[in-house]
């Protein structure tokens, strides 16, 4: 804002996404004042601006840091902001940062169009590969959304760049991702956020911990080792935890601490999400039940790939997140504004 103010431009209001607009809330953000300004929450009661919030204003600004997965909600409330933009006949300015995931990698499966929601607003798959401001060129060409749209460039950033390489200090999008690390996992073990078990949240490393009272690690650390693409790319301890918040606060969990054989940032890590989905279904099909694998379906989009998680058919489900990707990688390739 003090950037903005120093080119003399006119700030009449700001606009806060899930976590606040200090990056460090949980749960639903109320609407407040920030110095002299009204602070619009966008993940409170609305989640899209209301032509009382855009009344004043002819450019909207996004500037936020996006995570490279397709749940990470903030560039489901950029869509929303565009929608309404174009019905005002707003401009918005995206100021792109690097997807610290890189622009290389893509991992399915794509969603299913009943499986859409605000973790789930794009047609992208899991791992997309895109920024912020590429992504919002994709989304207003496949709605036709009448909205005059500009991307503020990232300097010097290419696809392969992943954010260790970037030299920047982390900005921390939310409580839950305090470091690259987390991130890098994210899109991986998020998957099994809602299907009652403690991904990390509340412990030094979110998203590179799964576990719960309930499980027990000793089934199903043997059915990972058995798939491939587990074997060859991570490496699984049994570890009891209690995290301080989230789910099962201030509870033993039972669970496993991944991390890579080399140490070196993860990849297929969203292969790693549907393996242990399947792989704690077999194991304990009583407690992690069907209605702890259709919890996930929001987060998962196909709901084709689960009966194949169920019955331990990994080759098959990744077969079908892989074909996403690919036609995904084809459909991209003209809202890339990066090499």
């Amino acid at each position: 804002m003090s950037v903005l103010r120093a080119l003399d431009l006119n700030v009449v209001a700001l606009f806060s996404p899930e976590h606040g607009f200090a990056g460090d809330s949980e749960g639903h953000v109320a609407s407040s004042q920030y110095a002299t300004l009204p602070l619009h929450s966008l993940y409170g009661t609305a989640r899209s601006p209301s032509a009382q919030m855009l009344a004043g204003i002819e450019v909207l600004i996004c500037d936020l840091q996006d995570v490279g997965a397709r749940f990470y909600t903030y560039i489901s409330t950029l869509a929303h902001c565009m929608e309404e933009c174009a019905k005002h006949d707003i401009a918005i300015v995206v100021f792109d940062r690097p997807n610290p995931l890189g622009g290389q990698a893509i991992e399915g499966p794509l969603i299913e169009n009943e499986l859409r929601s605000f973790i789930g607003y794009l047609d992208i798959p899991i791992r997309h590969g895109m920024t912020m401001g590429e992504l919002a060129l994709l989304y207003q060409s496949d709605v036709d959304l009448n909205v005059e749209l500009r991307v503020a460039k990232i300097l010097n950033w290419k696809r392969e760049i992943q954010w260790p390489q970037t030299n920047l200090e982390w900005p921390v999008p939310s409580p839950n991702l305090p470091d690259f690390q987390s991130a890098a996992w994210y899109p991986g073990t998020c998957l099994l956020e809602f299907s009652k078990l403690s991904v990390g949240r509340g412990t030094n490393a979110p998203f590179q911990i799964v576990g719960a009272p309930w499980a027990s690690t000793k089934g199903v650390l043997p059915l990972l080792r058995d798939e491939p693409i587990f074997a060859e790319n991570f490496v699984g301890e049994v570890l009891n935890f209690t995290p301080t918040r989230g789910e099962y606060a201030g509870e033993l969990c039972h669970g496993l601490k991944f991390s890579t054989p080399d140490g070196a940032i993860p990849i297929s890590i969203v292969p790693l999400g549907l393996c242990l989905l399947s792989a704690l279904h077999r194991a304990q099909p009583d407690e992690f039940d069907e209605a702890k694998m259709q919890a996930s379906l929001p987060l998962l989009g196909a709901e084709g790939v689960l009966p194949l998680l169920r019955d331990g058919e990994i080759k098959a489900a990744l077969e079908i997140a892989e074909k996403d990707a690919e036609e995904f990688r084809k459909r991209r390739g003209e809202f890339l504004i990066y090499d």
